[in-house]
Parts: C-alpha cells; sequence; structure tokens
C-alpha cells in the first residue's frame, strides 16, 4: 500500500505508476493501461482538490456530485447540468440505474448513514459498520450503469474515523480524480463530525485502476508538469463540515433548495440563506460561482465572488477552472 498526504498527491503518483508500469488490456474495444489489485491510502481527507496542469479537473461538478450522492438523489435533470457526460451512462436517459446516493439512503426502505450512526455510536469499536452498494439481485445484468464501488467500511480507533473501500473497476482519469476521491472525502468528513471524531485515512482498494487511451497523452503531460511543479506544500485551507446528524436532512433540504433556484437563474445574494454549515456554506457559493459565469458573468465579476471563499482550496481550485481559455468546455 502506498500512503499519499492528500488526493492530488494520490492521483499524480497512480497517473505515473500506470503510464510507466500498467499493462496493456482492452476491454470492450477500448485499449487501456491496468494496474490490478491497488490500495491507497490518503492521509489528509480535507486536502479533496486536484489542480495539476492538463488534468482540468471540474471542481464545480465533483462538489454537485458528490452533494446529489450524499442527499440520495438520482436523477439526471440535477446531475447533467454539472457533468456533460451523465446521460451517456443511464438506460433512460431520465435517472442513473445504479446511482450511489439511494443505496446510501434508501436500500429498500434503509438508510444506510443512520444504520452507520446508530452502529458507533452504540459501539465505537465495532466492526460491523458496513455499507453495502453493490446488489447481486439487481446488478447482474447488461446496463451501461453498474456500480463501480461496491463495499464501504467505517472503522474507529483512537479517536479517529477510517474509511475503506472496495472498488471492482476505477478509471483513474473520470473515476477517481473526477468523483471518488473527492465524494468518499467528503462523507468520511462528514461522518467522523456526526460521531464526534477527527476523519482518519482513507483507504481506496481497486481491483482494476486503469486509463483509457483517449488519456494516454494527457495523462503523461500531467506527471511531466507535475515534475516541474514538484508536490505542493502546507495543509489546504477550507471551512470544515460542522452539522450534526439530526440536522443533516434540515441543512441538505436547505442546500439544494437553494441549488435549484440558482440553477433556475437566481442568484445567492438574492435569495434568502439560512444555511448554517461552513462548508455547505462554501460549496453552495461555489454553485452560484458556477451559475454566474454560465450566465456570461466578467472576470472582474468572478474575480470578486472567488475572493469571498477565502484563501482555501476550493478558491484554488475556481481560479485555475477560470484560468483556462477554453473553460467554458469541461
Amino acid at each position: 500500500m502506498t500512503i499519499y498526504a492528500d488526493t492530488q498527491a494520490a492521483f499524480v503518483e497512480e497517473l505515473r505508476c500506470i503510464t510507466e508500469s500498467g499493462e496493456s488490456f482492452k476491454v470492450r474495444g477500448e485499449n487501456t493501461l491496468e494496474l490490478r489489485a491497488r490500495l491507497i491510502e490518503i492521509s489528509n481527507v480535507r486536502a479533496r482538490h486536484i489542480v495539476v496542469p492538463r488534468r482540468h479537473n471540474n471542481v464545480f461538478s465533483s462538489i454537485a456530485e458528490s452533494m446529489w450522492v450524499i442527499c440520495g438523489r438520482n436523477d439526471l435533470e440535477y446531475l447533467g447540468a454539472y457533468l456533460k457526460r451523465a446521460s451517456e451512462f443511464s438506460d433512460d436517459g431520465v435517472t442513473w440505474r445504479a446511482s450511489y446516493g439511494p443505496r446510501l439512503r434508501n436500500w429498500n426502505g434503509i438508510d444506510q448513514l443512520a444504520q452507520i450512526v446508530s452502529i458507533l455510536r452504540a459501539d465505537p469499536s465495532s466492526r460491523r459498520a458496513v455499507v453495502s452498494i453493490y446488489d447481486p439481485d439487481r446488478d447482474f445484468v447488461e446496463s451501461r450503469d453498474i456500480p463501480c464501488n461496491n463495499w464501504l467500511h467505517f472503522l474507529a480507533r483512537d479517536g479517529r474515523l477510517d474509511l475503506h473501500i472496495a472498488a471492482r473497476s476505477t478509471d483513474i482519469w473520470w473515476g477517481f480524480s473526477g468523483i471518488n476521491a473527492f465524494e468518499w472525502t467528503l462523507l468520511l468528513e462528514m461522518m467522523a463530525r456526526w460521531l464526534g471524531v477527527d476523519p482518519g485515512r482513507l483507504v481506496f482498494f481497486s481491483s482494476s485502476l486503469h486509463l483509457y487511451e483517449r488519456h494516454f497523452e494527457r495523462a503523461r503531460e500531467v506527471v511531466r508538469a507535475q515534475e516541474h511543479l514538484g508536490q505542493r506544500s502546507g495543509v489546504e485551507a477550507q471551512a470544515r463540515f460542522d452539522t450534526d446528524w439530526e440536522q443533516l436532512k434540515r441543512e441538505l433540504e436547505e442546500w439544494m433548495r437553494l441549488e435549484g433556484q440558482l440553477r433556475a437563474g437566481q442568484e445567492l445574494k438574492e435569495l434568502e440563506c439560512a444555511l448554517t454549515d461552513p462548508l455547505l456554506i462554501s460549496y453552495i457559493r461555489m454553485i452560484d460561482l458556477f451559475w454566474a459565469a454560465k450566465r456570461g458573468a466578467g472576470p472582474y465579476t468572478l474575480d470578486r465572488m472567488i475572493e469571498r471563499l477565502g484563501d482555501t482550496g476550493l478558491a484554488t481550485a475556481a481560479t485555475e477552472y477560470f484560468g483556462r481559455p477554453n473553460h467554458r468546455q469541461h
């Protein structure tokens, strides 16, 4: 197992390993480079933003999709507004059949996150805090959408909460760096807060960590660029999640209400915002920034909105995003 300081370090180094040592393998007619049985540990789970040249990561879609998952949603009306490729993984053009959200929050009527909170509050030493995502009753089918991340395990030790993840298949470019590392580090931060402990490490196991041929050259460019830049230093600053489990429903409903109004064309400064959580406030400000840019706001307006995020990883990611000449294509 390789231990990395943060998500960005994990992405860049694993990308280097794939481009240098990955085995060539063709899947469904597409060439890939693959590393099998890969185990990755991330130490600082709050530093979840990837800002490297040529990756062109979209922090806005990572935020939007992570919130969509944690709220238990599966609709493309929401997700497609932030992720252009979303419809490519839908069987019906309306939902993601195997979206993680409903499986986390409503598995045949069971809220698995609520169960984890209950188990670990009753017995912090428990090894039974398991979340299932893959469902043999539903997933042995032909579909565009079969869950890649299959199993989560929360383990509390020495005042810290770890999250272990097992995935059958991980596209390092669109999967790991685009959403998986972001959504699971966010969930770990939230769960730790609900249990009154510090977030510990995230350990990600992938049976097949791979890179598609369409990304081979850009992957090598990312690795070369990062070798010249070196590792970023210091701890990435950001607001922290600070909401009790009992108040989560109210905060998520308010966040989604605001998101819907921003997507419909309103501005955050025009709305009455009842959010109290520092991290969720910063995330809705990012959504406001995203839609302001979509509506054609100029550089001065966008810069002022970024300044209000403070000296944070979000501000850095937003600045990099809008600094691309063709950012509207991403």
